[in-house]
């Protein structure tokens, strides 16, 4: 061969080569971009959701997508044994190959070569992976395929992203998916506990999951478990000793009875389920389960000896954090009919259990303190005449008596005097949105239960109260973060409002620092009460879900003992935390006739405590009549009572004076500075009232303006 011919040949040879390997990786690139393994694939595949308690116990379990049982768990969350197992039995160089392992490939060959027919196959975990997030019938073509998703996939991820996704969706038996579903299935706890047996027996399922159910089929289950155990051994996984003690195991599977699901959970509380936002997987959520027993235990005792009542539902929140403690929404959950309906989360009339809220807009205002006298009398507005539970009057008495008493005339007035509408918007700013209807349809009924709201929700906004005015939305979820909160008032005018709550000892929890409120319904049809300090704050609901009326619904005799009653089986053997933190308060002097500041017309005086940079209204039943009207000092300049065309939802105007001094100057009773004339005052859309009083004479004045 001549020295030319030799050079031709390898040309060739090196162009062929050439091509070949151009080719080859032009089709190597080809078939990636053709099938990709697409994460989307398996992200799609819904998660079942379990959901426990506080302490981590489940209560409740839903299934996921096709109605499986599939719960993800990070690796780390699960058994080093499972990984072991599963490596040993399905793959034993996954850590080592690119998603194909080539030995694999020619044992496979060799083996179904001597055979005559597939008797063994090459899949390795990434490759399996590919397979389960695009299934497709068994076949060659099907097999390249996988093998190029499973190249695909190792290129994207890393061995351990790979290792999860397949402990998480690889099946079990019947509708188990993933190991930490399988592990509660057959032994009742989760996949982090698993043992080396249990471990090695879950490894062996994936190969045949029906033929090998532990539960159905315990001697195959066992054979296979046994086999996974000595390839255990062969990687030194596990030292000879735990082989054979692991090996002579019997298998047992957990049985569960005929109240739990397939996963061994009872359905315990599906109303308070229903609450947490929706999501898969495990979700801790809020509940105490102790606390939880308390609250029933509390209701069922009380109905049980009220004769024409047959439910009741029970909220206990977390003062300091806003987390459903407790949640008890009905008493019967199997009983026909209205079992299933939740009461807690039903509006009902709350009766006079929003006056606390409205002598917080009152003294957020200035128009009182607790030492500030009211009328308790008759009150006719057109065709609503408001009266006292009771029948009767007692004429002229403190807020702080008004409010512990819950005479109801009072607070009628003082809603009058601060106004349906702004009242209505501070209790949306306290949570209670179910209050949806306008201020004009609720007028001052609104004070003694004219509107409706949830259990929950009153709760809730107690719950702002006891944290001192910060008001932010309950949390079921224990990794939920902490809501931003809003103080619809000032922290010295929580501090009062608590102070007079507490004014009476609870009955039945006489011993224990507590602020505490009741309602009763018109009618007697709901029986309110609730009660808070820094630590909890509870709240009862009693009565019928039919809305039927009985005698015994009257919130101080039905639902106030089962707070008393939640209260102490919670402080049984630890001691009880105060009310409140007081805060934001000052000392004042007052008319001690009026109990409002007093002017130079004021002889006896006294001293009180009051809201911090809130000025009180002067006393004008003490300086004349006649000067206070030929007073012009307090006359408001601007703006000119009328209407007023706003852009954007709003309107600025400027506050000013005739004289021209500082004034004290309110909004819709919202005492809003000391000054003698201000701009860029922001007004929204309604009717709003300004009002400025002079501080040296007494004298004030009111102008009205509407936006629109």
């Amino acid at each position: 061969m001549t020295r030319g011919t030799r050079r031709r040949i390898f040309i060739f040879a090196g162009t062929t080569l050439l091509a070949g390997t151009v080719l080859a990786i032009s089709l190597y690139v080809f078939l990636r971009y053709r099938y990709p393994f697409q994460e989307s694939a398996l992200e799609a595949r819904g998660a079942s959701t379990v959901y426990t308690d506080c302490k981590g116990t489940p209560i409740l379990a839903r299934l996921g997508e096709s109605d499986t049982w599939r719960l993800p768990r990070p690796l780390g969350a699960i058994s080093p044994r499972v990984v072991q197992a599963v490596i040993a039995v399905e793959d034993q160089r996954f850590r080592s190959h690119c998603g194909v392992d080539p030995l694999a490939v020619l044992r496979a060959a060799g083996s179904n070569a001597s055979a005559g027919r597939i008797v063994s196959g090459a899949s390795t975990i990434s490759m399996q992976l590919a397979r389960i997030a695009h299934p497709e019938p068994r076949s060659f073509t099907g097999k390249i395929r996988q093998v190029f998703r499973a190249l695909d996939l190792e290129a994207k991820h890393d061995k351990d992203w790979i290792l999860t996704q397949y402990l998480n969706h690889v099946p079990f038996g019947a509708n188990i998916v993933g190991v930490e579903a399988a592990a509660l299935r057959y032994f009742g706890h989760d996949a982090s506990q698993l043992s080396i047996p249990e471990a090695a027996l879950l490894a062996g399922l994936p190969q045949r999951p029906s033929a090998l159910r532990p539960d159905r089929h315990p001697d195959a289950a066992r054979t296979r478990r046994n086999t996974v155990l000595e390839r255990m051994l062969t990687l030194r996984s596990i030292t000879p000793d735990q082989c054979q003690r692991a090996c002579d195991s019997p298998v047992r599977v957990q049985r569960h009875d005929d109240t739990a699901n397939r996963l061994g959970i009872a359905s315990r509380e599906p109303l308070f389920c229903s609450l947490t936002p929706k999501s898969t997987g495990r979700i801790r959520t809020t509940l105490d389960p102790q606390l939880q027993t308390h609250a029933r235990l509390a209701l069922r005792s009380a109905v049980a000896h009220l004769p024409h009542v047959a439910d009741g539902a029970a909220v206990v929140i977390g003062t300091r954090t806003g987390n459903v403690r407790a949640f008890v929404g009905t008493l019967d959950f199997a009983r026909p009919l209205d079992g299933q309906v939740n009461a807690a989360t039903a509006l009902r009339s709350p009766g006079s259990a929003l006056k606390p809220f409205i002598y917080a807009v009152a003294m957020d205002g200035g128009l009182i303190v607790p030492d500030t006298r009211l009328d308790d009398r008759p009150l006719t507005y057109r065709d609503y005449r408001p009266g006292n539970f009771d029948g009767t009057f007692v004429g002229g008495i403190t807020a702080r008596m008004a409010l512990s008493r819950s005479l109801n005339t009072p607070a009628v007035i003082l809603l009058q005097r601060a106004g349906a509408a702004h009242v209505l918007k501070r209790l949306h700013q306290c949570g209670l949105r179910s209050l949806n209807r306008s201020a004009q349809e609720y007028g001052l009924a609104l004070a003694l239960g004219g509107g409706e709201v949830t259990l929950l929700e009153l709760t809730n906004a107690y719950a702002g109260l006891a944290r001192g005015g910060l008001f932010h939305p309950w949390r079921t979820c224990s990794d939920q973060a902490v809501p931003p909160s809003v103080t619809p008032f000032a922290r010295g005018t929580v501090t009062l409002v608590t102070d007079m709550l507490a004014t009476t000892p609870l009955p039945g929890a006489v011993m224990l620092d507590l602020a505490w409120k009741t309602g009763t319904s018109n009618g007697c049809r709901d029986a309110w009460c609730f009660a808070y300090n820094t630590e909890y704050t509870v709240g009862v609901w009693l009565g019928n879900k039919s809305g039927a009326p009985s005698g015994n619904l009257v919130g101080a005799r039905a639902a106030a003992p089962v707070v008393a009653d939640l209260f102490l089986r919670i402080y049984r053997q630890q001691r009880a935390p105060p009310a409140q933190t007081r805060q934001g308060t000052v000392q004042i002097k007052i008319c001690r006739r009026t109990g409002l500041r007093p002017t130079a017309a004021c002889k006896a005086r006294m001293d009180t405590e009051a809201p911090d940079q809130i000025p009180l209204r002067p006393c004008m039943a003490c300086t004349k009549a006649t000067a206070a009207a030929s007073d012009s000092s307090a006359r408001i300049l601007a703006p000119a009572p009328g209407t007023y065309h706003a852009e954007n939802g709003a309107v600025t105007l400027a506050l000013a004076s005739v004289s021209g001094k500082p004034l004290l100057w309110y909004v819709d009773d919202t005492f809003i500075g000391r000054f003698a004339k201000r701009g860029q005052v922001a007004f929204t859309l309604g009717i709003h009232r300004i009002h400025s009083v002079d501080q040296t004479s007494g004298a004030t004045h009111d102008v009205r303006v509407a936006i629109r």
